[in-house]
């Protein structure tokens, strides 16, 4: 028998993730039923934006909705998926890095909503152009998670574990480990008394060229001309931080090797 369409939603989780998307859902019409979460104070504050009802039990979780959301950090997914049981109706992780087989026995319908993006409560994310992968165990329930993404954007792509697994890893590099690097000149400027914001053109601009293929031709710096003197000027300054000079010493070996590959 043909399910319905989604349209009550229990959210598990009330975090960053989990805020984005249940606004999100809300905002394009649909029924964000109940919230659990630990937490009351930030279980009941994302209820109440979306007009859902809270509890901190997984026991009291509604049996009556279309859709179940799992939105928590990995370490705490397999714990509440041992403790969920929802028969027939569809059950979904967010995680990029878990399997979607961890699922099996919370139903006979599950799948993966997962998005490689960077998510704050602070700024929520108008999902216009985000892309979000997809994947279920039968095409029908693959069918209700695409209807349901490209309600939220248009860039929906259907993508098996594992390679959502080597996308959640490029996107450690591409974002969490740049976010690092940032973290780092930050932390340079101000022991000088310099303002980060002098970075931010060319920020933008390397951001701006990352929106081509081989980005690798974009590269610049000291390493890819292997100019031996200026590195190791760079590496004398990073003297007092020994953890910064081993990052600049690896990275350029690498862009060094990958140039002479």
């Amino acid at each position: 028998m043909v399910r319905k369409a989604i349209q009550k939603i229990v959210f598990i989780g009330a975090g960053n993730l989990a805020a984005n998307f249940a606004l999100a859902l809300f905002q394009k019409g649909y029924n964000i039923f109940q919230i659990y979460n630990r937490s009351q104070n930030t279980g009941k504050s994302l209820s109440e934006k979306v007009g859902a009802r809270y509890t901190d039990d997984l026991r009291k979780l509604s049996k009556n909705a279309d859709l179940y959301i799992i939105a928590v950090n990995d370490n705490s997914l397999k714990m509440i998926i041992e403790q969920i049981q929802v028969g027939n109706k569809l059950i979904v992780h967010t995680s990029g890095s878990m399997k979607m087989n961890i699922l099996k026995n919370a139903s006979k319908n599950f799948g993966v909503l997962y998005s490689p993006q960077t998510f704050s409560k602070e700024h929520p994310l108008n999902f216009r152009g985000v892309p979000v992968c997809i994947e279920a165990n039968l095409q029908e329930n693959e069918s209700l998670l695409r209807d349901l993404a490209l309600s939220l954007t248009r860039n929906v792509h259907i993508v098996n574990s594992e390679k959502r697994r080597m996308i959640h890893l490029a996107a450690i590099f591409a974002n969490n480990f740049t976010n690092f690097m940032y973290v780092i000149a930050e932390d340079l400027l101000e022991k000088e008394g310099l303002d980060f914001k002098i970075l931010q053109p060319i920020i933008r601009q390397t951001a701006a060229n990352a929106r081509h293929k081989r980005i690798f031709h974009f590269q610049t710096g000291p390493a890819i001309r292997e100019d031996t003197a200026v590195m190791k000027n760079h590496l004398t300054l990073l003297k007092k931080h020994p953890g910064y000079q081993q990052v600049y010493g690896l990275i350029s070996k690498m862009i060094i090797q990958l140039k002479n590959k």
